[in-house]
């Protein structure tokens, strides 16, 4: 019954989204469509040390400079 209910949480990704997620194709498409971003300094985004849990994120447009520092 409790495993009925955890899995049951969030929706079901398309195809499509999990080959983004994995890695199967380019992710920052993925990541400008849900406003993914990573900055130190802005409230809003996802620490820079965190970017190792997002696939292809550090290729991405959407990182603050002082990820790079």
């Amino acid at each position: 019954m409790m495993k009925n209910k955890v899995f049951g949480l969030g929706r079901n990704l398309s195809t499509k989204e999990q080959k983004e997620i994995n890695g199967g194709i380019s992710n920052c498409g993925y990541y400008a469509r849900i406003n993914l971003c990573f900055a130190d300094n802005d409230p809003y985004c996802i620490p820079c040390n965190q970017i190792g849990s997002y696939p292809g994120a550090s290729s991405c447009n959407n990182l603050d400079n002082g990820c790079f520092e």
